[in-house]
């Protein structure tokens, strides 16, 4: 009979210090994410302010942080994962070292990227509690998710106890309402949320996108002289312009991207 995995605190800290002693940290989102988020958030960072990457794993997006100029700072509750930040991070001017107790320093932005899903549910509100107490007055909330995940079928099962679990400790599926309102329920305001595409085709898409709107752009111009002759040789009545239908081409737009801001009372 299979059974799904109840996750513990001692359970995810034995799955990521064992992912940490395997080349499965080489998949981690932002080892391969880090500098495009940067791009996508660019605006809502702070050059002369302080970051914390809450859930910061082996230091990925902390050093694409600090390579880009920005003071930031980490909090990673894995141990094992903590203690392999590099000393390109750790000794970085820009390093404002690690977070141990969070909610004891302020911040002007907190990046939750791909953590609100791995929370136990027990500790959801206080963590949320947490992070809300880390920013200044007006500070910046940024978060990824999955968007919309089907769970189970993003789950392994082990053959050897028969129990299915996510292969990624994911442990709760959003779409843009249910994230939104979960931190409208904290106090954020939104700024931005959209979905995003991270996976290595979003270039080819990107460059399709860009030549579908050139196409586009070359039959309406077609269109307008040709009605323009129509006019001229036969009716000579003002033809009405057509409006072409524009074409989406999405992409894995398969993560969600929140921007809020926090405004205390």
């Amino acid at each position: 009979m299979v059974k799904t995995l109840k996750w513990t605190h001692e359970l995810v800290e034995k799955f990521w210090t064992g992912v940490s002693q395997t080349r499965l940290s080489e998949l981690s989102f932002s080892k391969h994410n880090a500098e495009y988020l940067i791009e996508l958030i660019a605006d809502h960072l702070k050059p002369q302010g302080r970051h914390l990457d809450f859930g910061a794993g082996e230091g990925d997006l902390v050093r694409a942080l600090l390579e880009k100029g920005y003071a930031a700072a980490a909090y990673e509750p894995v141990n094992a994962r903590s203690a392999l930040f590099p000393a390109d991070i750790t000794a970085h001017p820009k390093y404002l070292g690690a977070s141990h107790s969070v909610g004891s320093e302020r911040f002007d932005v907190v990046l939750m990227i791909e953590v609100i899903e791995h929370v136990l549910e027990e500790d959801l509100p206080g963590v949320l509690q947490k992070v809300k107490s880390s920013l200044v007055d007006g500070g910046t909330l940024i978060v990824t998710t999955p968007d919309t995940e089907d769970l189970e079928l993003s789950s392994a099962l082990c053959p050897t106890c028969e129990t299915l679990f996510h292969r990624w400790q994911h442990l709760r599926s959003f779409t843009a309402p249910s994230l939104a309102a979960l931190f409208a329920d904290y106090g954020f305001e939104c700024v931005l949320q959209r979905e995003v595409d991270f996976s290595f085709m979003r270039v080819y898409f990107e460059d399709l996108s860009n030549l579908n709107r050139e196409i586009e752009e070359l039959r309406r111009k077609r269109d307008q002289a040709l009605r323009a002759r129509l006019w001229r040789l036969v009716t000579r009545q003002k033809v009405e312009s057509r409006t072409n239908l524009p074409r989406e081409l999405r992409g894995c737009k398969d993560r969600l991207l929140y921007i809020g801001t926090m405004r205390r009372a």
